[in-house]
């Protein structure tokens, strides 16, 4: 049976002058595209007008009376697709095989949705010009309506609402989960170099001692160490006056700052704010450790083993976390070694501030080391001695951060660098401190979760460095 179409459609592919096969991508094109939409037997207008302007827009325009004689005869030339659809999948780039399968998907949402048996098409074409089913997959659902989009800025609002609202419940269980995840790592490595295969529950209790011990004894520390900072914090002030007094450079520095009216300015930031209430964030999630330690135990000897989906997810966020509380656990000793070294004060506690930002991506770093920068300032009274311990201290970041962390995580948990800054933007606004602290694994998490379902691939796709 021809397929039926309107004088109305039709005179949206009027005839231009002969095809020329001049190009042979824009021809496999829109064959491509004439041979999806006539698949099921009939083609709409919106489909038409969608694929005129696709040719016009690449300047293929007299490629029009070819198609309009295809779509008005039903003639398709079976040969000459397969031909195109071989040189195609030798010679179209990788990208420009990736906006192919974009542009169908965008062709079959034109009227709002897409078949099954269209989508069944696409992923046959992905396959014989050489994308994966799994990839292609994952640019369908990339292509959203205007439904989609209004119905998830409506999810996203909805979601952040109940998150912020709800932020002094949710802080500690999320914290309490990701605990959870190091936990369940560390008890299986218990069990497995044991070969305990029975009473999995004193191995459970084992790391789940082990590891809030830790913490609880990292808390400890950083807080008796911040005390003995605070009182030493006069001493440091005559010692940076004094320092400051004797150099000229800096004298001069400031004298042009002040010249240009910018030290005025300086002065107002609000400095003194944002650290108590970045200290204020730290004292009140401390504070819920309790509710932390409850939710903790509750997961781990409440819950029955994931299995399927639920524990593919669960061994993949584990595994960051572990990964990442290692690398951080030998970032903040080889910053405390560091600063033992060159005798700067208090080195236990700069080894736990590294340790705890270095949850914090991207700005955590500079936070950890800018103090510090200061400090060797005024207590280093050399300058080939000041240089190389700031050359240290961001060697070590970068050697642990960007150099090894990466290679243990390997590709599939990466995220692009944008991903992360927005996640710790989002976070950061709905759970304030916290949520900087949280918002890198979260973010893994979000990838992770959303590589799992259809209807979120392409988010996936959008914040993932490389394909999981």
């Amino acid at each position: 049976m021809q397929p039926s179409v309107s004088t109305h459609a039709l005179t949206l592919l009027t005839k231009a002058g002969d095809a020329r096969v001049d190009d042979w991508k824009d021809l496999f094109y829109l064959l491509t595209f004439v041979s999806l939409v006539m698949h099921e037997g009939q083609i709409e207008p919106r489909e038409m007008v969608w694929i005129r302007r696709f040719a016009t827009g690449r300047g293929n325009s007299h490629l029009l009376g070819r198609m309009a004689a295809i779509i008005d005869g039903g003639e398709r030339n079976t040969t000459e697709i397969e031909q195109l659809r071989r040189r195609a999948a030798r010679g179209l780039s990788v990208g420009e095989k990736r906006r192919f399968i974009y542009n169908l998907a965008q062709l079959c949402k034109a009227q709002g949705s897409m078949s099954t048996a269209r989508y069944v098409a696409i992923l046959d074409i992905a396959d014989n010009i050489g994308v994966s089913d799994i990839e292609a997959d994952a640019i369908v659902h990339s292509v959203y309506t205007v439904n989609d989009t209004v119905m998830a800025a409506v999810g996203v609002l909805t979601v952040g609402s109940i998150l912020y609202f709800a932020r002094s419940v949710f802080v500690p269980l999320v914290v309490a989960i990701f605990i959870t995840m190091i936990i369940y790592k560390v008890e299986r490595l218990i069990a497995s170099s044991l070969g305990v295969r029975r009473f999995r529950w004193a191995t459970k209790l084992a790391a789940t001692v082990a590891i809030l011990a830790g913490f609880s004894g990292l808390v400890a520390a950083a807080a008796v160490a911040g005390n003995d900072i605070v009182s030493r914090l006069p001493a440091y002030k005559t010692q940076f006056d004094g320092a400051v007094g004797n150099s000229h450079a800096i004298q001069s520095t400031l004298a042009w700052l002040r010249e240009k009216g910018l030290l005025d300015q300086l002065r107002t930031l609000p400095i003194g704010d944002m650290l108590a209430a970045f200290v204020g964030s730290l004292v009140n999630l401390v504070g819920n450790s309790a509710l932390v330690v409850l939710f903790t135990g509750f997961l781990v000897f409440s819950s029955s083993e994931f299995k399927g989906t639920l524990e593919e997810m669960s061994d993949k966020i584990g595994t960051y976390m572990t990964i990442h509380t290692l690398m951080s656990l030998v970032t903040g000793l080889c910053v405390g070694l560091l600063c033992a070294a060159f005798g700067i004060d208090f080195a236990l506690f700069w080894g736990l501030l590294a340790f705890l930002l270095n949850y914090v991506p991207s700005v955590g770093s500079v936070i950890a080391t800018a103090p510090l920068m200061v400090l060797s300032a005024i207590q280093l009274h050399s300058w080939p001695a000041i240089v190389a311990f700031i050359v240290l201290l961001e060697a070590i970041a970068i050697l642990t951060g960007h150099v090894i962390e990466p290679k243990l995580l390997g590709k599939g948990l990466g995220l692009k660098p944008l991903a992360i800054l927005l996640g710790l933007i989002f976070w950061g606004l709905i759970w304030g401190i916290p949520g900087m602290f949280l918002a890198a694994p979260l973010m893994v998490l979000t990838r992770i979760f959303s590589s799992y379902f259809n209807i979120t691939r392409g988010f996936e796709r959008l914040i993932a460095s490389e394909p999981i």
